[in-house]
C-alpha cells in the first residue's frame, strides 16, 4: 500500500493579501517599489489569478498603485494625505460604543494583559519588529470590540495606510514610542476592565493624535 503523500496547502488571495500588506507596513516593500505578478505567485507557488485579486485588493485600499502599462506600485502618502487620514481616523475613535459594540470579556484583558508584559520588555532592547507585533495585534484586538461593518473596513483601512509611517517613526524615537505604547495599553486595559468601550475609542482618539503630532513635527524638520 503507498502512503498518501499530503499535497502543500493551496495560499489563497486572503491570505497573499495579507501577507503582502504587512510587508508593506513593515517597509520590507518600501514606497515606490514594483510588485510583479509573476515573482509573487512564483513565490506562494500559486497561478497569478490570485496573486492579481490580491493586488487589486490592495489598491483599492491605497497601499498599491496600478500604473497602465508599467506596473504596480506602493504608494507614497504625502503629508496632505497623510493629515486627511490621521484627521478621520482621530474622528472616527469617538465614534466607539456609540456604533454597535459588543461587551469585553476575560479574553480580552488577557490579550492587553499579554500586550502590555511584551510592550514593557521593550524597555531593554531594539526591535522595531516586536514593536509592529504589538501594535498590530493591539489593532486587532480593540477592533474585535466593534460590531459595525462598515466601520471597521474603513478603520481597518485608514490604519494600514497610517501604519507603515508610524513603524518608520517609531525607530527614530525608540524611547518615546515604547513609552506611548505602554501607556496606551495601560489606559484601554483600564477601559476594558470598565467594560466601557465609549472610554476606549477617547483613549484611541487621544493616543491617535499623539502620534500624529510626533510625525508631523518629524515631517517639517525634513528638507524639502
Amino acid at each position: 500500500m503507498i502512503d498518501a503523500v499530503d499535497e502543500p496547502r493551496k495560499v489563497g488571495a486572503g491570505e497573499i493579501h495579507d501577507m503582502l500588506r504587512d510587508r508593506i507596513c513593515l517597509l520590507e516593500y518600501m514606497p515606490g517599489t514594483m510588485l510583479r505578478e509573476t515573482d509573487i505567485a512564483a513565490e506562494f507557488g500559486v497561478s497569478r489569478t490570485p496573486v492579481r485579486e490580491a493586488l487589486q485588493r490592495l489598491s483599492i485600499e491605497g497601499l498599491m498603485e496600478v500604473r497602465n502599462g508599467i506596473g504596480t506600485f506602493v504608494t507614497t502618502l504625502d503629508q496632505s494625505q497623510l493629515r486627511e487620514v490621521f484627521d478621520v481616523r482621530i474622528e472616527m475613535a469617538q465614534l466607539f460604543g456609540r456604533i454597535g459594540a459588543r461587551d469585553t470579556t476575560e479574553s480580552d484583558i488577557a490579550i492587553l494583559e499579554t500586550l502590555l508584559a511584551r510592550a514593557n520588555r521593550l524597555e531593554d532592547r531594539f526591535d522595531a519588529s516586536e514593536h509592529w507585533q504589538i501594535n498590530h495585534t493591539l489593532h486587532f484586538a480593540v477592533s474585535d470590540l466593534i460590531e459595525n461593518k462598515i466601520f471597521l473596513e474603513t478603520w481597518h483601512n485608514l490604519y494600514f495606510r497610517a501604519a507603515r509611517v508610524w513603524y518608520e517613526m517609531s525607530r527614530d524615537i525608540w524611547p518615546d514610542a515604547v513609552r506611548l505604547l505602554q501607556l496606551e495599553i495601560t489606559d484601554l486595559l483600564t477601559a476594558v476592565r470598565e467594560n466601557d468601550i465609549e472610554a476606549v475609542g477617547y483613549i484611541k482618539h487621544n493616543y491617535i493624535r499623539f502620534s500624529w503630532k510626533r510625525i508631523s513635527a518629524r515631517q517639517q524638520r525634513l528638507p524639502g
